[in-house]
């Protein structure tokens, strides 16, 4: 028989300990990584770049065309922190600009 606990369990509780429990939540906020990429990055950047897939903690992005591949290089420090942050997680340990 099942004991009722005494308060009830709020609901992103339940949530988180169904995703970990599948074994899924890395995969959960690598994906989130990528839907915050505009946010994180703003509008300007977003224009110019989208971000494809994270393997290996590496979040691949593509990107416009060379100069604004070496302009997000000089900023890849500061993205990464911000987007970790936007997850609560260090997801992203690098990222790669590709044309």
């Amino acid at each position: 028989m099942l004991r009722r606990a005494s308060q009830p369990e709020r609901i992103d509780q339940v949530l988180n300990r169904t995703l970990k429990g599948l074994k899924i939540e890395k995969r959960i906020k690598e994906e989130t990584v990528i839907l915050n990429w505009n946010r994180v990055v703003g509008e300007r950047i977003a224009k110019e770049s989208n971000p494809l897939k994270v393997k290996d903690s590496i979040l691949f992005v593509k990107v416009e065309n060379a100069s604004w591949r070496n302009e997000l290089v000089f900023l890849k420090s500061n993205i990464i922190r911000e987007l970790n942050q936007s997850v609560g997680e260090n997801v992203i340990k690098e990222i790669v600009f590709t044309n």
